[in-house]
């Protein structure tokens, strides 16, 4: 009898400690399973779909114009609020403002998000719709590298949140693709170019060891789409744009400063204009009518207006 009520006894026991298995087990995939889906439901914004081929309906100038508009001006201004906080962060010893401006820049960042994720790039300019995706990476990369920072902030003054800022591997991975939606930008206003000029090719990629005579025969758009090479191999993230740092490099060979200096090749110029911070905002407006009056322009603010 007493056999038998121990042998019930293992039954129930093997059978619960089963039991507890299985729950436990359950709970275990169940909460993976949660998190796995809040993970992929976080970082949606990083799948892409398969770019469609371009055909001569793409890159209008209604389509760069559209662009400027919902992505690349709303992102011009995150970027010029994020330089401007991250000055004010280096220059500030006070814990609190520097966590307000943090999250100030952080705010900026879902703003514009918001903003530009609402409006939709026509997939038949692939490279717009690519640069489109990656603004929208880039923001989101933004945003959550400064809540990493302000999570690990401790008692930091300004300039050591700024270099916490500047080190986290998502800031980085945010400058990158910012600079990659520049590069894809004007990689499709030289495809605008070249289709209403057959001289100029819709393809180009900076080589560093370009000269300054073999520069000086290239087209604006060509120049452009050379200085987003060199901006984004340089991790330049700036507050001017590609026609300034143009500029800036024309001024250098056409006043005769390059030659002075023995400055031969394109990249040696670059180099002196980024250390020395001679590039400003407008250099192209201030050269516009020197060196590019009779260049093909598409009607984009950042080109006609003065």
């Amino acid at each position: 009898m007493i056999r038998k009520s121990n042998s019930r006894f293992e039954i129930f026991f093997i059978l619960g400690f089963l039991l507890t298995l299985i729950i436990a087990f359950s709970t275990f995939f169940l909460g993976l399973r949660m998190g796995i889906n809040q993970t992929e439901s976080k970082y949606a914004y990083l799948k892409t779909s398969a770019p469609e081929l371009e055909t001569e309906s793409s890159y209008t100038q209604q389509d760069l114009v559209t662009f400027y508009y919902v992505v690349f001006q709303p992102y011009q201004q995150f970027k010029d609020d994020y330089l401007a906080l991250v000055d004010v962060l280096g220059r500030s010893n006070s814990n609190s403002n520097s966590k307000q401006a943090l999250k100030e820049i952080r705010n900026s960042a879902e703003k514009q998000y918001e903003q530009i994720s609402a409006n939709s790039i026509a997939a038949s300019s692939p490279l717009l719709k690519e640069a489109h995706n990656d603004i929208l990476k880039s923001l989101k990369l933004f945003d959550d590298s400064i809540d990493r920072t302000l999570a690990a902030s401790g008692n930091k003054n300004g300039a050591q949140y700024a270099q916490s800022l500047a080190k986290d591997e998502f800031t980085e991975k945010a400058i990158a693709f910012g600079l990659q939606a520049q590069k894809k930008y004007y990689s499709s206003i030289l495809k605008w170019t070249a289709k209403g000029n057959k001289s100029i090719s819709g393809e180009y990629s900076f080589a560093k060891d370009t000269t300054i005579q073999q520069w000086s025969n290239l087209s604006l758009a060509v120049k452009n789409k050379a200085v987003t090479d060199i901006m984004a191999n340089d991790k330049l993230f700036v507050s001017y744009l590609p026609q300034d740092m143009t500029a800036k490099i024309d001024q250098m060979i056409g006043s005769g400063k390059a030659t002075s200096l023995s400055l031969h090749s394109v990249s040696s110029i670059v180099k002196i204009l980024t250390e020395t911070e001679a590039v400003q905002s407008k250099e192209f407006t201030k050269w516009k009518s020197t060196y590019y009056a009779s260049e093909p322009l598409p009607a984009l603010p950042f080109f006609i207006e003065d």
